[in-house]
């Protein structure tokens, strides 16, 4: 009767499975011994199944060939005994003869025998390792595109491809020489079938520690326990030594600076770093180098990026140009497009965040469970500052490197900080750490985090000159602010004791707009005085980038564009697909046509390099400096050859003008404990402050 491989969902998700079956005799010996050893495509350890049986013993007959009858019937045994389902199986000519073994055991998978020298009558077979070595596929080898396809694939550019083969015979033979095994067998003719348990880690890592399964008295699960942890020790997997100096030659397309090469062997000697340079400093370059490093020795395989939807694009190209040999894929389409995605085998996985929120008990599911990431980067983590579903997701992924790219590590508050430090101070195994503002927090950050400034490592980058200015509002817009003003406050007090935050803030943003244009009139004293300064810019060869926080037609970016229309600007916004950003960017770096890029303040802060831009204006204030801060610096970075220009607009005797007194002097305060940390006003300003910007306690 045939026997199918079970089912088990006891071991389950294990990913791709390869078994590798023995048959070892000893010459002379009174016994046949058989083993099934699964392992995981990189060849560890998941099971062990073994049987022995007196010579002579009452096995059917397959196909007239008693010899083949009895491998079979061996065989057939320790499929029962498993409790894995291999998608590749591998065998040995010399132990299974003939081609009709794999029909009579029916097992229904691809199955391979590896053989010294081609079948008799077998036309076509695919060489390695040498000219010594044959494959032979009894119903055809797997497709390329399909996961046992992809692991033989892997499993083919092993130094020792077949290397398992050896270690299932050194354990079949201390097993069955152990005389316990032996007093096991009962009845001569009899099939013993053993399975060995698995290590304390598959086990689920709270079952017992190898000192605990050495000293506890009896068997487990049949077998004894010296002989469990011996074959344990046989069955392991290799390691992979590096030699004594791993730096790999590799070629670059550029020249690092001294102190990004700082940043990269900081990343290759250390697990855990919260890289927060300056924006600008070309930290996702720093990383990139290290990945290919480590691949290049040998010490990474499988790598993790996340990072804004809107720079995945950006990732992909770097990679591309300082790793070349480095596949990558971006994740991202419908959840079954993702689904092949996470499986393909690319050495680089690029992931939104949203994505990885999204997949995060997909993911559980797609990946053996301790088959950790052996790089996870998250780039702008500073999207993880609050504890969310999101962080949460990303914090419980399995790693052995956690590396945090972030110029604004802490943008509101030192909570933000210890949500990141608890992805950076984490391997992925034990319970995620959990740090609270205080002592402790800024001690381990100050361990391990490295920060450079521009101001201390580029000395020849141009400067950043900033300039305030404060403009009168045009006459249609200062009657429409006062209006809108007044009756903002009288709403206000009539609310009384229910005034809240969102009221004042509604009211707050209601007035920002004007100042940016006038609804009814379309009237703009900002854009008026942009236009001018754009005039005499382009005529020198110069080009602006304009930051908006609104991105309406009436008064944020789609207005501005309309009202610059002869400067033929670009639009970037977040509703600009992903597909379309990257094109968009190529077309204002390309040449002269586009003198201008109107971006909105979230959707252009992160991932632009835009060094062709010498200009920035805002067109309106940001709450939180920082992230003004970090669209200033698209433009000014590395590879910037003149000074950058950022105009900041407030208008005279409006709600700009006290909004930016209470920034200037919290920002001076919080500079004063924090390095470069910034505040949101909307999350750090009380209700009494609120109220004071129009007079109202």
């Amino acid at each position: 009767m045939p026997v199918p491989f079970q089912d088990s969902h006891a071991l389950a998700p294990l990913g791709v499975v390869v078994a590798w079956l023995r048959f070892v005799e000893e010459e002379g010996g009174p016994d046949a011994r058989a083993c099934l050893f699964a392992t995981s495509a990189r060849g560890e350890p998941l099971e062990f199944v073994f049987a022995r049986t007196a010579r002579g013993g009452p096995f059917p007959a397959s196909d007239g060939d008693a010899g083949n009858g009895a491998t079979s019937f061996l065989a057939k045994s320790l499929f029962r005994a498993t409790t894995v389902s291999p998608a590749l199986l591998f065998g040995l000519t010399e132990e299974i003869p003939t081609a009709s073994f794999a029909d009579d055991l029916n097992v229904g998978v691809s199955f391979c025998r590896i053989c010294p020298a081609p079948p008799t009558g077998v036309a076509s077979v695919e060489t390695f390792g040498g000219p010594h070595r044959r494959l032979f596929w009894t119903s055809g080898p797997p497709t390329p595109t399909s996961e046992a396809g992809q692991v033989f694939d892997e499993i083919m550019g092993e130094a020792e491809p077949f290397e398992p083969f050896a270690r299932a015979a050194r354990a079949l033979t201390e097993a069955c020489a152990d005389p316990r095994v032996l007093e096991m067998t009962g009845i001569p003719g009899l099939m013993t079938v053993i399975t060995l348990p698995q290590s304390p880690e598959r086990a689920g890592r709270e079952a017992i520690s190898d000192g605990a399964f050495e000293a506890a008295p009896g068997p487990v699960d049949g077998v004894p326990r010296g002989l469990a942890r011996r074959l344990r020790a046989i069955l392991a997997a290799p390691r992979r030594i590096s030699p004594p100096n791993p730096e790999p030659r590799l070629e670059w397309p550029g020249e690092l600076m001294p102190f990004q090469r700082d940043g990269v062997r900081a990343l290759l000697e250390m697990d855990r770093l919260l890289l927060s340079d300056d924006m600008g400093l070309g930290k996702t370059v720093q990383a990139i180098v290290a990945l290919r490093i480590l691949k290049a020795r040998g010490d990474v395989r499988s790598c993790l990026v996340a990072a804004p939807a809107s720079v995945l694009d950006q990732w992909r190209r770097e990679l591309a140009k300082w790793a070349p040999e480095l596949s990558a894929i971006i994740v991202r389409g419908s959840a079954d497009d993702r689904v092949w995605q996470w499986r393909a085998t690319t050495d680089v996985k690029l992931a939104s965040y949203d994505v990885l929120r999204s997949d995060a008990s997909l993911l559980s599911r797609l990946r053996v469970p301790e088959s950790a990431w052996d790089a996870v980067v998250l780039d702008e983590a500073q999207r993880i500052k609050n504890r969310n579903d999101t962080s949460e997701a990303v914090k419980r992924l399995p790693r052995v490197r956690s590396w945090a790219l972030t110029g604004t590590p802490v943008e509101n508050d030192e909570e933000e900080l210890a949500s990141i430090m608890e992805f950076v101070d984490h391997d992925g195994k034990a319970p995620v750490p959990r740090y609270r503002a205080g002592p402790a927090l800024r001690h381990r950050h100050r361990e391990l985090q490295l920060r450079r400034k521009k101001r201390d490592v580029l000395n020849d980058l141009p400067p950043k000159l900033e300039t305030k200015l404060t403009i009168a509002l045009h006459p249609d817009q200062r009657d429409g602010y006062d209006k809108a003003e007044r009756e903002g406050i009288v709403y206000l007090k009539s609310l009384g004791a229910d005034v809240g935050i969102q009221h004042v803030l509604e009211l707050i943003t209601r007035l920002k707009q004007i100042c940016n244009v006038d609804p009814r009139t379309g009237a703009s004293s900002k854009l008026d005085d942009i236009k001018d300064r754009l005039g005499t810019l382009a005529v020198q060869g110069h080009k602006a980038l304009i930051f908006s926080q609104y991105t309406s037609d009436t008064s944020g970016v789609a207005a501005a564009a309309d009202y610059l229309r002869e400067f033929n600007p670009l639009t970037l916004t977040g509703e600009t697909p992903p597909e379309e950003r990257s094109a968009i960017i190529d077309r204002f770096k390309a040449g002269d046509a586009h003198k201008a890029m109107i971006v909105s303040l979230r959707a252009g802060g992160l991932g632009l390099n835009l060094q062709e831009a010498s200009y920035v204006f805002h067109l309106d204030r940001w709450w939180n400096p920082a992230v003004e801060r970090q669209a200033e610096d698209r433009t000014h970075r590395v590879g910037q050859t003149v000074k950058v220009n950022v105009v900041k607009y407030a208008c005279a005797d409006t709600i700009e003008e006290r909004i930016d007194g209470v920034l200037e002097r919290k920002q001076a305060l919080f500079d004063s404990l924090v390095d470069d940390v910034s505040l949101d006003l909307s999350a750090r300003m009380n209700r009494e402050e609120l109220l004071g910007l129009f007079g109202l306690r």
